[in-house]
């Protein structure tokens, strides 16, 4: 029994870790990706409006610097490439995590920018998209936010000491 609750210290500690929080902020950020990616075409096809709309979007054809394209190449190219990025942010996410100990407080700023841009995505998401976004932004930014500050307020060898035993 005191085994396991050893164990179960030592995940508790690392979770709470800079490294665990990036880390599950990394698998946060995949889900985030995932979900995004699920409502594709980002439109219904039950309502009759909305197929109107997206039917719009696909035959109203404009010049853009000298380029051809619909609202809807427009529309769909952005929603794929927020995908895009919510991938890139997870992998570089998980990456980071890795290097926590060679350069702690240069890897608390970056992830408190990444924070700051977690905290406009969940703000961004509830003004203008929804609830579910809008809490996994939320949470990321929390976690990042904690990672972040515990990075930026420790001395670089007693945090490289604590992760290499």
């Amino acid at each position: 029994m005191s085994d396991s609750k050893s164990t179960s210290k030592r995940l508790l500690a690392f979770l709470a870790s800079p490294v665990g929080l990036i880390g599950v902020s990394s698998v946060l950020t995949v889900l985030l990706a995932i979900g995004h990616a699920s409502a594709y075409p980002w439109n219904s096809a039950d309502n009759a409006q909305e197929l109107q709309l997206a039917s719009s979007m696909k035959s109203v054809d404009f010049n853009f610097m000298g380029e051809h394209s619909t609202y809807w190449n427009l529309y769909f190219g952005w929603g794929l490439l927020i995908a895009v990025l919510l991938l890139t942010m997870a992998i570089v996410l998980w990456l980071l995590a890795d290097i926590t100990p060679s350069a702690p407080r240069r890897l608390g700023a970056i992830i408190g920018i990444i924070s700051a841009n977690c905290l406009v995505g969940a703000i961004l998401s509830f003004r203008y998209f929804y609830v579910p976004p809008c809490l996994f932004y939320s949470a990321i930014f929390l976690l990042l936010f904690a990672a972040s500050a515990q990075l930026l307020g420790t001395n670089s060898r007693r945090f490289t000491q604590a992760t290499s035993r």
